[in-house]
């Protein structure tokens, strides 16, 4: 399959998401989780920037508007030659936020997919708060 040209619309990206194929090397990309809410494997949305924060990764990555909190980020690597989509991180007219590229990666995600590292623990450095439910919050931990 001839990846160059083609696209779809997957929610959360910021236009259509452009088909990739993993080079001989792969790609690193991180995943950002809580492990209440959402897990270290998720349904395939990845990023190709690491966060360094919990503010950071959610300016990034629009967390908390998908019903998820953040605690942990793991790196994981594509396996060369494998299928994957790219495109900017969807934000709304009136976020704060920094652009990042999100990766989505179609299943079966083991066979696809190599943890490197897990669970690192990412820095608290402020409040994440959904305005929808204000029971998803996070708090700095001290």
């Amino acid at each position: 399959m001839n990846a160059r040209n083609m696209s779809k619309h997957i929610d959360g990206f910021a236009g259509l998401a452009q088909l990739r194929v993993a080079p001989d090397g792969g790609v690193l990309i991180y995943r950002c989780f809580d492990g209440a809410h959402s897990t270290e494997w998720g349904t395939g949305y990845f990023a190709l920037e690491k966060p360094t924060s919990v503010a950071d990764a959610e300016l990034r990555f629009n967390i908390v508007h998908w019903g998820n909190l953040v605690r942990f980020v793991s790196t994981f690597r594509i396996r060369p030659g494998f299928h994957y989509y790219s495109g900017a991180v969807e934000h709304g007219a009136n976020d704060l936020s920094r652009p990042a590229t999100q990766i989505f990666v179609e299943g079966p995600l083991k066979i696809k997919l190599e943890l490197l590292r897990s669970r690192e623990l990412l820095k608290h450095d402020g409040f994440v708060i959904d305005y929808r439910d204000p029971k998803l919050v996070h708090r700095p931990s001290n």
